[in-house]
């Protein structure tokens, strides 16, 4: 019996001229024209420029932005899961593990773009107390990102993780600026008739 070794498939390398760096259903805006709000919801993933606004609404996903400050561009996944239990190659970010390259893909980087691009890291709350620790999405989000960011030799300029509180996150494509707000718990009003 003659025994063949298995051989992972490799993720498809894409040409930096050929990928796209704007999602198709967002067209760029008209010289002047207000800025454009763009969702970015639980396990997707958006990239934008001039014009555009990309906001996530975090609580024990993280969200990842990156920054390219000289073309102008901008991108952010909204993170559910940490490691997808298969190999992932489609451009996504249920799991951290596939977002990290597809944010790459997506905003139109190489290997010899990664010093130019800076990561905003913000999220991987715990949204539930008293849960063990083999529930606590929010700080194993946290540690897979700070693992496949670190693989790709990304440098990340900030980073806004844990607590107990929501955050929202948003990405503003004209200044490529990043801001993230903590959504405070409001104070419980009990009335009793």
């Amino acid at each position: 019996m003659i025994m063949q070794a298995y051989t992972a498939p490799t993720a498809p390398t894409l040409s930096p001229a050929i990928t796209p760096w704007r999602v198709l259903d967002t067209p760029p805006l008209a010289a002047g024209a207000p800025q454009r709000c763009l969702h970015v919801n639980i396990g997707e993933l958006r990239v934008g420029g001039p014009g555009d606004q990309l906001q996530a609404l975090l609580g024990s996903c993280v969200g990842i932005a990156v920054l390219w400050k000289r073309r102008g561009r901008c991108a952010l996944a909204h993170c559910l899961l940490p490691q997808s239990p298969i190999a992932q190659y489609d451009n996504g970010a249920r799991y951290v593990s596939q977002a990290v390259p597809s944010l790459l893909r997506m905003i139109g980087a190489c290997s010899d773009d990664y010093a130019e691009l800076e990561v905003v890291l913000a999220g991987g709350g715990t949204m539930l107390e008293a849960c063990s620790a083999r529930f606590q999405i929010g700080q194993q989000n946290i540690d897979a990102a700070e693992k496949y960011l670190h693989q790709y030799g990304l440098r990340v300029r900030h980073i806004d993780v844990g607590g107990n509180s929501g955050r929202t996150m948003t990405v503003d494509g004209d200044t490529l600026q990043v801001q993230v707000e903590a959504i405070r718990k409001p104070a419980k009003v009990l009335q009793y008739a």
